[in-house]
């Protein structure tokens, strides 16, 4: 498959969906459809925002980015190369370029190991550097997230909730990525802490030229964070571009309600308040035709029937709305 060489990550119709078994002979009776044939690119050296309510399906996407679940179906090509097509040591060597930073630091740092063991466990597995270079490795590691290489020794435990944060995404770093995946990174974090993790994020992104797949619920962090946002409903893309034009100039009806939900988002206009009505449908059996037509005040019969594609409104603004010419 021919990508353009700009983009670092590339993904093509992804499709991850988990089967439900019943009955003793654990027959197949229907799928959860977590994600549903999406398509991204980021650049390389920019950001990208995945947002939308829980429960869509943005930590799928992260995860399946990252082969830590394997998609049901699509193409992931990072630096040109099919990651789904990796065999298990092929992809290990691939895995040196993309890391993780967990949602949440309490659960993903292992509480039986120091700071120490937990920074330089990616570097021990995958590289042949002597004790030495790893020592030195650990305290520079530590200086770029700003904490102090005399902890060493501590445990998880002893650390508050930011610093937690700040190990995690030091053994993220540790074997120098190109792709960092943050899922929710400041969720769990006070936001005074929530603004140092996010200044430091930041700070190393233009330092190291990293490239970040942003998922995050939280609209004002996503704004900070993100050069292109990808708003996402029960396992779609319902809109995509420019983080300034997504943020001034909202399209689909689930963005513009998703937003309104929000006192500011930096914009200049104030908008109405849109109180959406009904339940979110299940993934199990989602409906017809567009995902958001149950709820949508817009709705047509053609948003019931035909499920609308992620078309080119404006430049790269790309919205998936049968209507949308309307706005």
């Amino acid at each position: 498959m021919k990508v353009d060489s700009s983009y670092l990550l590339v993904v093509k119709g992804l499709v991850k969906y988990y089967p439900i078994w019943r009955g003793v002979l654990k027959r197949k009776a229907g799928e959860v459809r977590a994600v549903d044939d999406i398509d991204f690119q980021i650049p390389e050296g920019k950001a990208m925002g995945l947002v939308g309510e829980s429960g869509c399906g943005k930590t799928t996407v992260g995860r399946c980015v990252l082969r830590l679940l394997e998609p049901t179906a699509g193409h992931v090509i990072f630096q040109e190369t099919d990651i789904t097509k990796l065999n298990p040591e092929d992809l290990r060597s691939f895995r040196r370029n993309m890391q993780m930073v967990f949602q949440d630091p309490q659960s993903s740092l292992n509480p039986r190991m120091t700071v120490k063991s937990i920074v330089e466990e990616p570097l021990i597995l995958n590289t042949s550097m002597s004790e030495r270079e790893r020592e030195n490795r650990f305290a520079e590691l530590l200086a770029v997230v700003g904490l102090n290489p005399d902890h060493a020794n501590r445990y998880p435990h002893e650390f508050s909730g930011g610093q937690r944060q700040r190990i995690g995404v030091a053994r993220a770093l540790a074997l120098n990525p190109k792709l960092v995946v943050l899922d929710e990174p400041t969720s769990s974090l006070d936001v005074s802490v929530q603004a140092q993790v996010l200044n430091l994020l930041r700070d190393i992104q233009d330092k190291l030229k990293l490239t970040y797949l942003f998922i995050s619920h939280d609209l004002a962090v996503i704004r900070q964070m993100s050069d292109m946002v990808s708003v996402m409903y029960l396992g779609k893309i319902v809109e995509q571009g420019r983080s300034k034009d997504i943020f001034t100039d909202p399209v689909h009806p689930y963005t513009q309600a998703l937003f309104s939900a929000v006192l500011d988002v930096g914009t200049e206009q104030k908008r109405k308040r849109i109180v959406l009505e009904g339940d979110v449908p299940s993934h199990v059996d989602p409906p017809s035709g567009c995902r958001f037509h149950p709820r949508c005040w817009r709705r047509s019969r053609q948003c019931c029937d035909e499920a609308p594609q992620l078309t080119i409104m404006d430049g790269e603004h790309k919205v998936a709305c049968h209507i949308a010419q309307d706005y």
